[in-house]
């Protein structure tokens, strides 16, 4: 049987989270639990080890260190401990676990990466007015600019076969808040993974308010253009790498420390390094 990790990251979830480990534990079993908390002010950590369960591990960073990161280090994480499958969400019950089953059953299928999609043949969103249109734009536009054959971009309910996963370049990765999700869209592609969608119903979120910032929305914009940019010239300004089992010098976590640098000449590199769990750099 292979050795699955469903995981999601939180901040402020006190509403929502016990009501999701819950449901991930009647869809998903077998499956370990990881959450990473960006030091929630509510009680969301407190109801989380109130639950005690087996299967759980939460990690607790020190500060608000941002979703792409915390999705970083939930791969690094999964590759660390030796997990066969990852599958990512999101905290607030706008994904219905569910869809675990499915999603398990396309990477047993032979893909490499599957996509829970609200806007393909089949999907649905309770998003209404303004934001459904700038979330359906949104992924209109990647489609279109990045030749990309995929109706969702830009939702967190992935799973990811993680033996494929030593091909993603992680630190072409590090980007700011939600535009990760694209970005890593991007990434799988540029390497040949096999990606396939399945549909799903996006809820609206269970209790409290989106966390998503306006200046977001124009993040992404501007990242979309840079992937275009580098689709129409077809070449890398310069390779990322990664060490995933690196330890961090500040905290000591060996799966969360990524090497980056722009390779400058075969033997020559600037390299710099960022802590996915407590922030510090090298």
């Amino acid at each position: 049987m292979p050795k699955t990790l469903v995981f999601f990251a939180t901040y402020n979830e006190a509403g929502n989270v016990a009501q999701l480990l819950a449901s991930i534990a009647e869809f998903a079993p077998n499956s370990d639990v990881l959450v990473v908390d960006d030091n929630s002010p509510d009680r969301t950590v407190e109801i989380m080890r109130s639950m005690e369960m087996q299967r759980l591990v939460t990690l607790v960073r020190k500060e608000k260190l941002g979703l792409g990161t915390a999705h970083i280090l939930a791969i690094s994480y999964a590759q660390f401990h030796g997990y066969d499958v990852l599958v990512t969400m999101d905290g607030d019950m706008s994904h219905d676990p569910s869809y675990l089953p499915a999603m398990f059953a396309g990477i047993n299928e032979g893909a490499d990466v599957v996509i829970g999609s609200r806007y393909m043949r089949g999907g649905s969103c309770d998003y209404t007015g303004y934001r459904r249109y700038v979330s359906k734009l949104g992924n209109v536009g990647a489609r279109w600019l990045l030749g990309i054959k995929l109706h969702e971009f830009t939702t967190s309910f992935r799973a990811f076969r993680m033996s494929s996963m030593s091909r993603i370049n992680r630190g072409n990765l590090l980007v700011g808040g939600y535009s990760f999700f694209m970005m890593m869209i991007a990434e799988a592609a540029s390497r040949g993974l096999c990606i396939k969608e399945i549909p799903i119903h996006f809820r609206e979120r269970g209790y409290g308010v989106s966390k998503i910032p306006p200046l977001e929305i124009f993040r992404g914009i501007a990242n979309l253009g840079r992937l275009a940019i580098r689709r129409v010239v077809s070449a890398r300004p310069g390779e990322l790498f990664s060490s995933p089992t690196k330890p961090c010098v500040i905290c000591g976590n060996a799966y969360s420390f990524i090497e980056i640098g722009e390779v400058k000449s075969a033997d020559r590199a600037s390299v710099a390094g960022v802590c996915v769990f407590c922030g510090s750099s090298a």
